[in-house]
C-alpha cells in the first residue's frame, strides 16, 4: 500500500464528549505514532482513539484547520474537550475519527491495519482481532470506512460467507461505492471528486396523480448511486441542528428530507420539507446552489444520523450490537427442516392501498402464492399460509392485471371471513403463533421457523422499490391480548390468549429478523429488483409524528419475522411493473433466494429433519 505524506496523530474517541482514558487501552494495543504530536491507538473495545498535542501559539481554529480541514469545526472540538475559547500550549486534544480530514483518516487506518490492501472491488480490511475471540465488528468497520455504521448490512452482502461476527484473519471487502473520500482517494487519486447521490428522471414522467397524491408536486424518481453522506453539528445554537452540504444533482426533498429523517409518506415528507425550508429561510427550493449548507433540526434526525455521543444513537447502536450477539443463527441446506409462514397483506373487504385501480391485496396475494409454489417445488421447506381466497384457492393467476377479490378468509379454526381489517390482522398473528407452537412441538428449532407478511406500500411518489420492517426490540416487549367473542371463538386464540415478550426475546427477534431482511434485500439487489434507496430495513414505521411496529409482527412470537413491502404503488413505474405476472414472479423468486441465502450462510448444526411440503 502506498504511504501517505504528512504527520501522524493519536485519536482517543468514543464519540463526541466520550473519551477513553489511558487505563482502558491495553499495553499491547495496536498503536500508530507517526510524529511526536499525533498518535492513534485501537482500544480494547475496538474504538479508534486519537489525540493531537497543540503547537505553541496554536489557536482552536488553526488546530481545527490542520486536523479536520475546516477551521469552522473549532467550536465542536473545544466543546468536546471541555475547554474554553483559549487553547493551552501542549494541551492534548481528542479528535473524533470521522472529523479528521481524509488523508489523515487514511494514514491512521494504514498504520493501525498494515495488512489492509486495495483491490478494484474496494478496500480489503484484514481483521486483527486482538481482543479475545471476536474481532472488529462489521458496524465499526462500516463506521471507519464508509462513515456510517448502518452500512454494515451492505458490507455483509458483499461478503456472503461472512457471519455477523469477525475473527482474526478474516478479510472483509468494503465495496468501492461505499468508501468515503479518504479511501476512494487511495484507489482513484487523492483529488478525485467525491461521488454524490443523483436524482434521475423516472422512466415514466411526470408522476401520475391519484387521489392519494393529488397535492404532491410532480417529482423525479430518487436514485442513490453512492455511499454515506457527511453531517456536521451545531449543538450550541439556539436551535440545535445538523448541517449537510447539498451535492450536485441532489434534491432537498430526497437527499435531505427523506434520507435523514426517515419520512417516506407523501404528507410527512411535505411537512418535514416545509419545516426545513422555513428553518433555513429558503425562498426558492428550485434554486438552491451546490454546496448550500442545509440546516436540519436535530429532533428530525434518525438516530443513526445524530452525533455519535447522542444517547438515542448510542442506544440504537447498543441494541443492534446486542441483538446481533444474541441471535442464534442456524444452517439448513435446501431449507431442510425450515417452516415458512406466508401472510398476504389485507384481503377481503380490506383492499389495502389502491392507486389507479391497482389493489394492493390482489397483487400481494398473487406474489404470496408464487412464493409458496417456488418454496414447495424447489426446497424441502414446509409452507403454511394465513389466508385463502374461496374462489381462487391457492392458484397463481395467469393474468397480468388482476381484479380485486373480496372473498379471502383467515385460516383459523373456524375460518374468519375478512370483514373487519383489524380483527383480521389480530387473528393472523394469533394463527401464526399457533403454527409456531405446533412447529416447536414437532421438534423444529425455533430459528428454523420464519414469518413473512407481504405488502405493497403507498409512499412519496419519488421512491421506488422494496423495503422491510422488522420488530424493533423497544417496541414489542410486554404483554398483550385481545378479548371478545370473535376472538375467543377461534381455537388458536384460546390456546394462548395472552402473548408475552421479554426484553431478551425481543432482542433475539430483532437480530434474527434483521438478518433475514438484509438477506432478502441483498437478493433483490442481485436480481436487479428495485430496493428502497434509504434504509431499506427499518425497525419501526415513522408516520404522522408516531413510531410503531405493525401489529402483524409486533405481537407475533416467531423470532424471525418481517413485513415486506415489495414495491411502492405510489410510484407509477412500480405500479406498472407489479401489473405483470413476470415481475411478480421475479419478486417471489427474489424472496425465495433471500430465504435460501439466510440459511446457507449460517454455521452448521444438526438438521432438524425434513418436513413434508404441504400448505396448512
Amino acid at each position: 500500500m502506498r504511504k501517505w505524506w504528512g504527520w501522524g496523530f493519536l485519536v482517543i474517541f468514543l464519540g463526541p464528549g466520550h473519551f477513553v482514558s489511558a487505563a482502558t487501552t491495553a499495553a499491547n494495543a495496536p498503536r500508530s505514532r507517526i510524529a511526536p504530536e499525533f498518535t492513534a491507538v485501537l482500544t480494547a473495545d475496538y474504538e479508534i482513539d486519537v489525540t493531537v498535542k497543540a503547537h505553541r501559539g496554536d489557536a482552536w481554529t488553526r488546530l481545527s484547520k490542520r486536523v479536520t480541514g475546516d477551521a469552522a469545526h473549532w467550536e465542536e472540538l473545544a466543546a468536546q474537550n471541555g475547554g474554553d475559547d483559549t487553547l493551552r500550549h501542549d494541551q492534548k486534544v481528542h479528535v473524533p475519527f470521522e472529523m479528521l480530514k481524509p488523508e489523515l483518516q487514511a494514514q491512521v487506518i494504514q498504520n493501525l491495519f498494515p495488512a489492509d490492501t486495495i483491490s478494484k472491488a474496494g478496500w480489503q480490511h484484514a481483521v486483527i482481532g486482538s481482543r479475545g475471540i471476536e474481532g472488529e465488528s462489521l458496524w465499526k468497520i462500516a463506521e471507519w470506512f464508509t462513515g456510517d455504521g448502518s452500512n454494515y448490512a451492505e458490507i455483509r452482502r458483499a461478503n456472503p460467507r461472512q457471519g455477523l461476527s469477525t475473527r482474526k484473519g478474516d478479510v472483509i471487502l468494503i465495496p468501492g461505492k461505499l468508501l468515503t473520500a479518504a479511501f476512494v482517494g487511495e484507489m482513484e487519486g487523492r483529488n478525485a471528486p467525491k461521488a454524490s447521490a443523483e436524482v434521475r428522471q423516472s422512466e415514466n414522467d411526470p408522476i401520475e396523480r391519484t387521489s392519494a397524491n393529488e397535492n404532491v408536486p410532480e417529482v423525479a424518481e430518487t436514485v442513490v448511486t453512492t455511499g454515506p453522506p457527511s453531517l456536521s453539528y451545531e449543538r450550541s445554537a439556539a436551535a440545535p441542528h445538523a448541517v449537510y452540504r447539498l451535492q450536485r444533482g441532489e434534491a432537498l426533498y430526497s437527499s435531505v428530507a427523506i434520507r435523514f429523517t426517515g419520512r417516506v409518506y407523501a404528507k410527512d415528507v411535505g411537512d418535514v420539507l416545509d419545516r426545513i425550508v422555513k428553518f433555513n429561510g429558503i425562498e426558492d427550493v428550485a434554486r438552491i446552489p451546490v454546496g448550500y449548507r442545509v440546516k436540519i433540526p436535530m429532533d428530525l434526525l434518525l438516530p443513526e444520523y445524530l452525533p455519535s455521543d447522542d444517547p438515542q444513537r448510542l442506544a440504537r447502536e447498543s441494541t443492534i450490537r446486542e441483538s446481533t450477539r444474541l441471535a442464534k443463527r442456524t444452517r439448513a441446506r435446501g431449507l431442510a427442516g425450515v417452516h415458512v409462514i406466508i401472510d398476504a397483506g389485507h384481503g377481503g373487504r380490506d383492499v389495502g392501498t389502491l392507486h389507479d385501480g391497482v389493489a394492493e391485496s390482489a397483487y400481494v396475494y398473487d406474489v404470496a402464492m408464487r412464493l409458496m409454489k417456488v418454496l414447495e417445488e424447489k426446497s424441502a421447506a414446509r409452507v403454511s399460509v394465513t389466508t385463502r381466497s374461496r374462489t381462487q384457492g391457492f392458484r397463481i393467476s395467469d393474468q397480468d392485471e388482476l381484479a380485486y377479490v373480496s372473498d379471502h378468509s383467515v385460516l383459523t379454526n373456524p375460518k374468519y371471513d375478512l370483514d373487519d381489517a383489524v380483527v383480521g390482522v389480530n387473528l393472523r398473528w394469533y394463527l401464526a403463533n399457533s403454527i409456531y407452537r405446533s412447529a416447536l412441538k414437532s421438534e423444529i428449532a425455533r430459528e428454523k421457523v420464519i414469518f413473512i407478511s407481504i405488502h405493497a406500500d403507498s409512499l412519496h411518489p419519488s421512491l421506488r422499490g422494496a423495503m422491510a420492517y422488522i420488530p424493533g426490540a423497544s417496541y414489542v416487549t410486554g404483554s398483550y391480548q385481545k378479548q371478545g367473542s370473535v376472538y375467543l371463538a377461534r381455537a388458536e386464540v384460546r390456546e394462548r390468549p395472552v402473548v408475552r415478550q421479554s426484553a431478551g426475546d425481543a432482542l433475539i427477534a430483532e437480530g434474527l429478523s434483521r438478518g433475514l431482511a438484509d438477506s432478502i434485500m441483498a437478493a433483490f439487489g442481485r436480481a436487479d429488483l428495485k430496493v428502497h434507496p434509504f434504509n431499506p430495513v427499518r425497525d419501526n414505521v415513522v408516520r404522522g409524528g408516531r413510531e410503531w411496529v405493525p401489529a402483524i409482527i409486533r405481537h407475533n412470537m416467531i423470532p424471525t419475522r418481517l413485513l415486506l413491502e415489495i414495491c411502492n404503488l405510489g410510484n407509477s413505474r412500480d405500479r406498472e411493473l407489479i401489473q405483470t405476472r413476470k415481475h411478480r414472479q421475479r419478486i417471489a423468486d427474489g424472496i425465495y433466494a433471500g430465504i435460501g441465502r439466510f440459511f446457507e450462510e449460517q454455521r452448521e448444526e444438526k438438521p432438524a429433519g425434513v418436513i413434508a411440503t404441504r400448505a396448512r
